[in-house]
Protein backbone atom coordinates (compact mmCIF):
# COMPACT_ATOMS: atom_id res chain seq x y z
CA UNK A 1 0.00 0.00 0.00
CA UNK A 2 1.07 3.53 -0.65
CA UNK A 3 3.24 4.81 2.39
CA UNK A 4 2.79 8.98 3.47
CA UNK A 5 5.93 11.23 3.49
CA UNK A 6 7.73 10.56 6.47
CA UNK A 7 7.93 14.38 6.87
CA UNK A 8 4.19 14.27 7.19
CA UNK A 9 3.63 11.83 9.91
CA UNK A 10 6.52 14.34 11.68
CA UNK A 11 4.45 17.14 11.29
CA UNK A 12 1.00 15.74 12.02
CA UNK A 13 2.80 14.61 15.38
CA UNK A 14 4.23 18.07 16.16
CA UNK A 15 0.75 19.58 15.62
CA UNK A 16 -1.01 16.78 17.89
CA UNK A 17 1.93 17.57 20.50
CA UNK A 18 1.53 21.35 20.20
CA UNK A 19 -2.65 20.60 20.84
CA UNK A 20 -1.10 18.41 23.62
CA UNK A 21 0.52 21.06 25.17
CA UNK A 22 -2.09 24.08 24.35
CA UNK A 23 -5.10 22.19 25.50
CA UNK A 24 -4.43 18.86 27.10
CA UNK A 25 -1.83 19.76 29.95
CA UNK A 26 0.81 18.35 27.59
CA UNK A 27 -0.54 14.95 27.37
CA UNK A 28 -3.44 13.12 24.89
CA UNK A 29 -3.43 10.25 26.81
CA UNK A 30 -6.94 9.12 27.44
CA UNK A 31 -7.54 11.26 23.82
CA UNK A 32 -9.65 9.50 20.83
CA UNK A 33 -8.82 10.95 17.30
CA UNK A 34 -10.87 10.13 14.80
CA UNK A 35 -10.18 9.37 11.21
CA UNK A 36 -12.46 8.97 8.27
CA UNK A 37 -9.87 7.38 5.22
CA UNK A 38 -7.07 4.64 5.76
CA UNK A 39 -4.99 6.82 2.94
CA UNK A 40 -1.66 8.06 3.44
CA UNK A 41 -2.81 11.14 4.78
CA UNK A 42 -4.50 8.49 7.37
CA UNK A 43 -1.46 6.36 8.03
CA UNK A 44 0.33 9.28 8.46
CA UNK A 45 -2.28 10.61 11.00
CA UNK A 46 -2.79 7.07 12.82
CA UNK A 47 1.02 6.69 13.00
CA UNK A 48 1.29 10.48 14.56
CA UNK A 49 -1.70 9.67 17.44
CA UNK A 50 -0.43 6.90 18.52
CA UNK A 51 3.44 8.31 18.88
CA UNK A 52 1.89 11.57 20.89
CA UNK A 53 -0.21 9.17 23.23
CA UNK A 54 -3.77 8.94 21.97
CA UNK A 55 -5.58 6.52 20.92
CA UNK A 56 -7.14 6.55 17.08
CA UNK A 57 -10.26 4.88 15.31
CA UNK A 58 -10.09 5.47 11.33
CA UNK A 59 -13.17 4.28 9.22
CA UNK A 60 -12.66 3.08 5.68
CA UNK A 61 -15.04 0.94 3.42
CA UNK A 62 -11.55 -0.54 2.02
CA UNK A 63 -10.73 -3.91 4.15
CA UNK A 64 -8.22 -4.83 1.98
CA UNK A 65 -6.66 -1.60 2.62
CA UNK A 66 -6.75 -2.15 6.32
CA UNK A 67 -5.64 -5.44 6.39
CA UNK A 68 -2.53 -4.29 4.26
CA UNK A 69 -2.04 -1.86 7.06
CA UNK A 70 -2.04 -4.27 9.59
CA UNK A 71 0.29 -6.57 8.30
CA UNK A 72 2.53 -3.71 8.06
CA UNK A 73 2.33 -2.72 11.51
CA UNK A 74 0.65 0.49 10.62
CA UNK A 75 -1.68 0.04 13.04
CA UNK A 76 -2.81 -1.84 16.21
CA UNK A 77 -6.26 -3.49 15.21
CA UNK A 78 -8.48 -4.15 12.58
CA UNK A 79 -12.50 -4.92 13.18
CA UNK A 80 -15.59 -4.61 11.62
CA UNK A 81 -18.16 -3.80 13.85
CA UNK A 82 -18.54 -0.65 15.71
CA UNK A 83 -18.91 -2.17 19.14
CA UNK A 84 -15.94 -4.32 18.65
CA UNK A 85 -14.02 -0.94 17.93
CA UNK A 86 -15.19 0.46 20.71
CA UNK A 87 -14.69 -1.85 23.08
CA UNK A 88 -10.83 -2.28 22.38
CA UNK A 89 -11.31 1.53 22.48
CA UNK A 90 -12.52 1.91 25.99
CA UNK A 91 -10.06 -0.50 27.67
CA UNK A 92 -7.20 1.73 26.42
CA UNK A 93 -8.75 4.76 26.71
CA UNK A 94 -9.32 4.01 30.31
CA UNK A 95 -5.41 3.38 31.22
CA UNK A 96 -4.49 6.24 28.75
CA UNK A 97 -2.71 4.61 26.31
CA UNK A 98 -1.84 4.61 22.66
CA UNK A 99 -3.92 2.30 20.61
CA UNK A 100 -4.98 2.60 16.76
CA UNK A 101 -7.85 1.14 15.33
CA UNK A 102 -9.52 0.28 12.04
CA UNK A 103 -12.94 -0.33 11.61
CA UNK A 104 -14.17 -1.79 7.86
CA UNK A 105 -17.74 0.02 7.50
CA UNK A 106 -19.03 2.75 5.53
CA UNK A 107 -17.77 6.18 6.73
CA UNK A 108 -20.93 7.66 6.48
CA UNK A 109 -22.57 5.09 8.17
CA UNK A 110 -20.58 4.58 10.71
CA UNK A 111 -20.12 7.82 11.88
CA UNK A 112 -23.68 8.38 11.80
CA UNK A 113 -23.95 5.90 14.80
CA UNK A 114 -20.68 7.10 16.24
CA UNK A 115 -23.29 10.16 16.97
CA UNK A 116 -26.38 8.89 17.56
CA UNK A 117 -24.55 7.17 20.04
CA UNK A 118 -23.06 9.94 22.09
CA UNK A 119 -19.41 9.32 21.13
CA UNK A 120 -17.18 12.38 21.25
CA UNK A 121 -14.03 11.92 19.86
CA UNK A 122 -11.57 14.78 20.96
CA UNK A 123 -9.71 15.38 17.59
CA UNK A 124 -11.13 14.86 14.02
CA UNK A 125 -9.45 14.36 11.07
CA UNK A 126 -10.94 14.10 7.52
CA UNK A 127 -14.27 13.73 8.56
CA UNK A 128 -17.18 15.27 6.46
CA UNK A 129 -18.68 18.56 7.22
CA UNK A 130 -22.03 16.78 7.86
CA UNK A 131 -20.93 14.85 10.81
CA UNK A 132 -18.17 16.94 11.74
CA UNK A 133 -20.44 19.60 12.72
CA UNK A 134 -22.18 17.63 15.98
CA UNK A 135 -18.47 16.73 16.68
CA UNK A 136 -17.16 20.16 16.85
CA UNK A 137 -20.15 20.99 18.80
CA UNK A 138 -18.97 18.48 21.49
CA UNK A 139 -15.53 19.80 21.91
CA UNK A 140 -13.72 18.15 18.98
CA UNK A 141 -10.75 19.91 17.53
CA UNK A 142 -10.52 19.58 13.91
CA UNK A 143 -6.87 18.47 13.15
CA UNK A 144 -6.33 19.62 9.67
CA UNK A 145 -6.68 23.20 11.51
CA UNK A 146 -3.36 22.83 13.15
CA UNK A 147 -0.99 20.73 10.86
CA UNK A 148 1.46 23.99 10.51
CA UNK A 149 5.45 23.49 10.69
CA UNK A 150 7.12 25.64 12.72
CA UNK A 151 8.90 28.73 10.53
CA UNK A 152 11.80 28.74 12.69
CA UNK A 153 12.79 25.33 11.85
CA UNK A 154 13.80 23.30 8.79
CA UNK A 155 13.20 19.90 8.13
CA UNK A 156 16.24 17.81 8.35
CA UNK A 157 16.37 14.14 7.44
CA UNK A 158 19.08 11.22 7.32
CA UNK A 159 19.30 8.14 5.88
CA UNK A 160 21.98 5.11 6.40
CA UNK A 161 22.86 2.30 3.61
CA UNK A 162 24.25 -0.02 5.51
CA UNK A 163 23.86 -1.46 9.23
CA UNK A 164 20.81 0.91 9.80
CA UNK A 165 20.28 -1.67 13.11
CA UNK A 166 23.20 0.24 15.01
CA UNK A 167 23.50 3.24 13.23
CA UNK A 168 20.03 4.63 13.10
CA UNK A 169 20.01 4.77 17.15
CA UNK A 170 23.56 6.63 17.21
CA UNK A 171 22.20 9.12 14.66
CA UNK A 172 18.78 9.94 16.77
CA UNK A 173 21.15 10.12 19.88
CA UNK A 174 23.19 12.40 18.73
CA UNK A 175 20.50 14.48 17.34
CA UNK A 176 18.70 14.39 20.38
CA UNK A 177 21.72 16.01 22.28
CA UNK A 178 21.74 18.84 19.56
CA UNK A 179 18.35 19.93 20.34
CA UNK A 180 17.71 23.33 22.51
CA UNK A 181 17.07 22.35 25.87
CA UNK A 182 15.17 25.54 26.04
CA UNK A 183 12.77 25.11 23.67
CA UNK A 184 9.24 24.40 24.52
CA UNK A 185 8.94 21.67 21.11
CA UNK A 186 12.01 19.96 22.81
CA UNK A 187 10.16 17.41 25.04
CA UNK A 188 8.28 16.66 22.06
CA UNK A 189 10.74 16.34 19.16
CA UNK A 190 13.00 13.90 21.49
CA UNK A 191 9.92 11.94 22.37
CA UNK A 192 9.43 11.43 18.58
CA UNK A 193 13.34 10.10 18.42
CA UNK A 194 12.50 7.68 21.16
CA UNK A 195 9.58 6.61 19.85
CA UNK A 196 9.69 6.44 16.47
CA UNK A 197 11.60 3.24 15.85
CA UNK A 198 8.43 1.43 17.41
CA UNK A 199 5.91 2.77 15.40
CA UNK A 200 7.70 3.34 12.18
CA UNK A 201 10.68 0.78 12.19
CA UNK A 202 9.64 -1.50 9.35
CA UNK A 203 8.64 1.03 7.33
CA UNK A 204 10.95 3.96 7.69
CA UNK A 205 14.15 1.53 9.71
CA UNK A 206 16.62 3.34 7.31
CA UNK A 207 15.69 7.05 7.09
CA UNK A 208 14.20 9.39 10.02
CA UNK A 209 13.81 13.16 10.61
CA UNK A 210 13.09 15.94 12.52
CA UNK A 211 12.36 19.71 12.40
CA UNK A 212 15.59 21.82 13.89
CA UNK A 213 16.56 25.29 14.19
CA UNK A 214 19.60 26.38 12.16
CA UNK A 215 21.90 26.03 15.60
CA UNK A 216 20.19 22.39 16.25
CA UNK A 217 21.23 21.42 12.85
CA UNK A 218 25.07 22.78 12.57
CA UNK A 219 25.64 20.95 16.10
CA UNK A 220 23.94 17.83 14.72
CA UNK A 221 25.39 18.26 11.33
CA UNK A 222 29.02 18.12 12.97
CA UNK A 223 28.59 15.32 15.24
CA UNK A 224 27.14 13.12 12.70
CA UNK A 225 30.09 13.98 10.70
CA UNK A 226 32.81 12.56 13.08
CA UNK A 227 30.68 9.98 14.54
CA UNK A 228 28.92 8.32 10.79
CA UNK A 229 30.08 9.85 8.01
CA UNK A 230 28.57 7.70 5.47
CA UNK A 231 25.07 9.00 6.61
CA UNK A 232 23.32 10.97 3.99
CA UNK A 233 21.55 14.23 5.61
CA UNK A 234 19.49 16.71 4.24
CA UNK A 235 17.64 19.99 5.26
CA UNK A 236 14.98 20.37 3.45
CA UNK A 237 15.71 18.27 0.76
CA UNK A 238 18.72 19.67 -0.35
CA UNK A 239 21.93 18.05 0.91
CA UNK A 240 23.72 20.64 2.99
Amino acid sequence: MPLPELSAIHNTYLSLSRIAHERYAGSLGGKLLLRSSFDPDGVATVLAASLAGAASLCVDADADRLRQGLRAGLCDFVVSHLDEALRILKNELRRSLPVSVGLTADPEHALDAMIERGLAPDLLSAIAETQGRAFLEWGAIALSDAVRPDPSTSLVEWSVAADPARSMPRIARLASVSLDPTRGDTPARQRWLAQAPRYLGRAFGQRQCLRMTGEEFASFLALVHAEIPAAAITLDGQKP
